[in-house]
């Protein structure tokens, strides 16, 4: 029963991408529509705890929106802070050259357009342990597809990830293979990156 909704789950991501108009890409690969990209904390360049999508060291291997067929597409986009358990000293959303700052605002709409468009949302000088969580979603025409943004230093949130969920669980690839029989929360987080199903949900994993 697992291994038949496997393939059937891989069977409507296969048919839906055939009709999707853009996809979202973080490094170069595919983040699926309803996934999570999980960024952990690390150092800037000016030595500060910093999370960020498109880091000024090459901006262009971030989070990318992308036309699949490479023509250009135009579209809104919506952000919403889920939750934010960490301090930050700043936390914004840059997208089309101009950054707006969210640290008082948990909702943001933006326009764009183009060819491949960067998503840039950063929070920098993080002060303390915790997460950020938040939703974006992205309407071209009559297509609207949601990706998950995770800011973690140290902690996660219980919402979209089962990285921290104690029971076992088997998971599949998107072919429907068994990749990992009952594994436990230790075992998930040593996933290597790419998209699973769990527990009859479809996850995205990014180190």
């Amino acid at each position: 029963m697992k291994k038949l909704f496997a393939f059937s789950i891989m069977l409507m991501l296969v048919l839906h991408a055939a009709a999707q108009k853009f996809e979202f890409k973080y490094k170069g690969d595919v983040c699926p529509n309803g996934s999570t990209l999980v960024i952990n904390a690390e150092m800037d360049i000016f030595g500060e705890l910093a999370c960020e999508t498109n880091p000024a060291s090459n901006p262009d291997d971030g989070l990318l929106i992308v036309a699949r067929n490479g023509g250009y597409i135009s579209g809104t986009a919506h952000l919403t802070i889920l939750e934010h358990t960490f301090k930050a000293k700043t936390v914004q959303w840059c997208m089309s050259d101009a950054c707006v700052p969210m640290k008082d605002v948990s909702e943001l709409d933006k326009t764009f357009g183009g060819t491949s468009i960067r998503m840039m949302f950063d929070a920098f000088t993080i002060r303390q342990e915790g997460y950020l969580l938040a939703k974006l979603d992205v309407t071209v025409g009559d297509e609207t597809q949601t990706l998950y943004i995770e800011f973690s230093n140290g902690e996660h949130s219980g919402i979209r990830s089962l990285l921290a969920d104690e029971d076992v669980a088997d998971v599949y690839d998107l072919n429907g293979r068994l990749v990992m029989a009952e594994a436990d929360a230790a075992a998930r987080r040593i996933l290597p990156s790419g998209a699973y199903v769990i527990k009859n949900r479809l996850y995205f994993i990014k180190h």
